[in-house]
């Protein structure tokens, strides 16, 4: 196997500091009785520690995606690096955050811009396996929402519920090996 990334090892000691994210679904909601809309799961999680943050994105555009990013960054903190794959939702919220950081009055940025710079990496295109790490906690999570949900349709509260049910159940799980031996 080969050595894990750099962005892997914990050299924060703030957790979600190297954030990965990916999504899941869709997952369809009702609306009405007779109206029903697809919502997304935007799956974040810190690389070194695994922890997960899951978050209910209404659809797949650009603006979802920076509402639930902004709504993970309020809860965990911002992230000094963020890891996703290519897709298009993905290289627009770069593209947007780096033309608001340019929009802004650039002295005021010269004096925050250690701490408030987040580097975006993009896994590469022909690479799925760099994903790894998201993809089996997409699993996990997929699994974990349909033992809750079936296949039933649900309303936008009742979505969110599980999703926050199914956080806590990722985040149980042990993070590191557990030893049989009773003195560790």
């Amino acid at each position: 196997m080969a050595p894990l990334p750099e962005v892997r090892l914990g050299s924060s000691l703030q957790s979600f500091a190297c954030c990965g994210v990916d999504f899941a679904g869709p997952f369809v909601v009702k609306i009405t009785r007779k109206v029903s809309a697809k919502r997304y799961l935007c799956l974040f999680t810190c690389a070194s520690t695994r922890a997960v943050h899951l978050e209910v994105a209404f659809s797949l555009d650009t603006a979802s995606f920076l509402n639930a990013f902004s709504r993970m960054v309020a809860r965990r903190g911002k992230p000094d690096v963020m890891i996703s794959d290519n897709g298009t939702n993905f290289t627009s919220a770069d593209r947007e955050l780096r033309d608001l950081v340019l929009a802004l009055d650039q002295a005021q940025i010269k004096e925050n811009a250690t701490s408030d710079r987040i580097q975006w990496r993009f896994n590469p295109p022909g690479g799925s396996h760099h994903g790894g790490l998201l993809e089996s906690l997409i699993k996990s999570a997929k699994k974990a929402l349909r033992s809750i949900l079936g296949e039933s349709k649900t309303t936008d509260e009742e979505l969110l519920t599980a999703v926050v049910e199914v956080e806590g159940i990722l985040n149980a799980r042990p993070l590191t090996y557990c030893s049989s031996d009773p003195n560790d």
